[in-house]
Parts: structure tokens; sequence; C-alpha cells
């Protein structure tokens, strides 16, 4: 397809049998009838379900300064293969194409239809089709890529420009009887210590895990999950992204949706009715992805109250009936208590400028110096501080 202007005509071309074309879509108005088709008969993640995706658009968009490009994938008999949500985003100076999650998607994968895994030579035929509809930009930039879509090959992730991140996800299986899950998953002696602490918090009063089933619910332990993350993060020193009124804004209205058919589950856990943590996940396809864990701190904090809410919700996802729990991005020590089992993650970053090249080194000098830091204890805390600081001064 050939581009004639900035944003491409969304009509499609004839392609020949064995290559494949695109066309784009800037508004899933022209989108949404075959999105939802191919979400249900044939394979997306809980990111990339419609009713998650709408609301980004919708809520998210203008303060990114994002244009959704959703690209159509057909084969060359015109049958759909897939649905790849991207977004152009104007950064100053230059513009980056990148995964249409704008801050609150975990992977990027796209919608698949049932019945058609493309291998490492038909994507890349497939990418030269999207990469010819796609509008001007610096840098093409995807992070987050996992492997699979539900243990579909994800196609994503077989293009030659993917490489491994320094980044992982992580998640177990359950099965079996909800209220001995934890016995099976855990060692005797994490079990042992959280017996321990289960007594300590219970000594504190009498101990609620809430699922939240009603509108007062889900504002009350929102409200406390946004209240835990605000003081743990300027605590700590790290941008808090629910410090944007918008995406505040997004969460909460995805919880209410949850009442309503949407993919949101929202958990606290409180004493005496006091929330001492907050727990925020979706679920899809018989999977539990966790997103936000919050925390009360100072008293609580030698009870460990994170540590049984992930608890709670492990058995609550297994009396659900569901079968995996995804503890999504990120290692962390609490994670492995639990036995979970480790996933890489890729990305892509291809350069269309000059400015792009430019920019891509920048923000893979910008990478290894975290890495660095992350490897000489002294200059990370003194980063840290340094950034506290800072945020202190800003605020």
């Amino acid at each position: 397809m050939s581009v004639t202007s900035d944003l491409p005509s969304p009509a499609a071309r004839t392609v020949a049998p064995g290559t494949y074309g695109a066309r784009i879509h800037t508004t899933l108005a022209t989108v949404g009838r075959l999105w939802t088709r191919l979400e249900s008969e044939g394979t997306a993640t809980a990111y990339q379900r419609l009713d998650w995706v709408t609301p980004i658009v919708e809520r998210l968009s203008a303060a990114s300064k994002a244009e959704p490009l959703i690209v159509e994938v057909v084969d060359g008999s015109g049958r759909p293969v897939m649905i790849v949500p991207l977004a152009r985003i104007r950064h100053s100076g230059y513009r980056v194409i990148t995964w249409l999650d704008l801050g609150v998607c975990d992977y990027a994968a796209p919608i698949l239809a049932p019945g058609i895994d493309l291998n490492a030579e038909d994507m890349a035929l497939a990418w030269a089709a999207i990469r010819d509809v796609l509008p001007r930009a610096d840098l093409i930039q995807i992070s987050r890529i996992p492997d699979d879509v539900l243990g579909r090959p994800n196609p994503i992730a077989t293009l030659a420009a993917c490489h491994r991140m320094d980044m992982q996800a992580s998640g177990v299986a359950i099965d079996g009887d909800a209220e001995t899950l934890l016995s099976r998953l855990c060692r005797p002696s994490t079990l042992k210590d959280m017996a321990k602490l289960r007594r300590r918090l219970e000594r504190a009063g009498t101990v609620t895990f809430v699922e939240a089933r009603n509108a007062n619910e889900i504002d009350t332990i929102f409200d406390a999950l946004v209240e835990q993350r605000r003081s743990r993060f300027a605590e700590i020193g790290r941008f808090n992204l629910l410090s944007r009124p918008d995406v505040e804004a997004f969460y909460r209205e995805a919880a209410h949706h949850g009442l309503n058919g949407g993919p949101v589950r929202l958990f606290g856990l409180s004493v005496d009715g006091e929330w001492i943590a907050a727990a925020y996940g979706l679920v899809h396809s018989g999977t539990f992805h966790g997103i936000l864990l919050t925390m009360a701190g100072d008293a609580w904090r030698n009870t460990s109250p994170g540590l049984h809410i992930v608890a709670e919700a492990l058995r609550w996802a297994r009396a659900e009936g569901l079968g995996y729990f995804d503890f999504t991005v990120g290692v962390m020590p609490y994670k492995s208590d639990f036995g979970v089992q480790t996933r890489d993650l890729s990305e892509i970053a291809e350069v269309a400028t000059l400015r792009g090249h430019l920019v891509k080194h920048t923000l893979k000098g910008a990478s290894a110096a975290r890495i660095w830091l992350r490897g000489h204890p002294e200059w990370y805390s003194r980063a840290q501080n340094a950034r506290r600081w800072l945020r202190r001064k800003v605020a």
C-alpha cells in the first residue's frame, strides 16, 4: 500500500494469495464490530479486550497526545488475520508509534483471528504491510511483548527486530481445592511465616477480605487504594501514574464497569473496618491478572498486609474456577513465595528517521544507566534519595 498523506486512507487494497494486506483505522467505530468478533471467536489478552481499550482511547488519549492507529491485517483472500492496536504519540521534538496501552496495559499482543497462526516468515510479510500503512513517525517502539497469547504463539514476538527486555512477567497455574491451594503452591517455611504474620494481624482485630460487589464498596476500596499508593510512592520517590486525574478516573470507571460485565475485580482487606490493603485486577479467559497492589504502612507494615491480600485473591480466583494467576510484569521477592514461573518479555525499536536514531540511543542509554545503578547499591541509594528530594520540592 502506498501512503500519500500523513494518515492513510482506511480502505484496503486487494492482496495476492500468500501475501498480507493492511488497513488502518483511526477510530474504534470503524473496527469495533470486527474487534468484538475476533475477541469472541479468536484470542486476546485481557489488556486487548475492547471494553478495556475503549476507555483508554476515550479517557487517556488527549492527555497523552496519542492518536489511535488500529491496524487490521488480512490475508490474500481478504480474511481478517489479526488486529494490531497501535498509537502515535507526539513528544517534544519527535513522534513515536507504540502500542495502544498509554501506561495501563502490561502486555502488547494482537487480537488473533481463530485458526490462523502466522510463522516468522508470514509475520515478516504482515509486518511489512503494517509498516506500509502507518503514518510518519521517527521511531516505532513496542515493549512488553509476550511470546504467546493465551497459549497461542504471539506473531509479534517472531519479528527479527524483537529482542529480550530487561523485564520479565510471572504467574502460577492454580488447580484443585481453593482452601488448600496455598499448601500446594508455597514452601512449608513460607506457610509457617504467613501463619505467624496472620496471627499477628488477627490480634489487632477482626480481619475481613472483601470483593467489591456494589458501587459504594468500589469507591470506598478504590479510595483506600489511591491513598495507599500515593503514600508509598511518595515515600520511595517513584512516579505515581495514578496521580494523573485522568488515569485515576480511568481505573475507577473500569472498576465500576466490572459490576456490569467488565473485566475488573477489586478487593480490599480490612481490620475492624480499616482498609489495610487493596488489590485490583482483570479476569479474562480463565486468568486473573493482578494490576495494582497497595497496602498501608506505619503500624501495619510488620504484618505484611500485601502478602495476605494476595493469598486471599489466589484462593478467590481458584474458587471462581480460574486456572492461572498472573502476577504480570516485574520480578519481586514476594511473588516467589507463591511458586511463580517467570516469562520473558521482548521489545521492538525500529528507527524511521535520524531523529528517531538519536531518540533510540538516548532511551537505550537511560535504560543502561538504570541497570547499572541497580547493580551498584550505594549509587542507586544516592539516586533514589535525590529523586525523593526533587519530588518533595516540586510537590
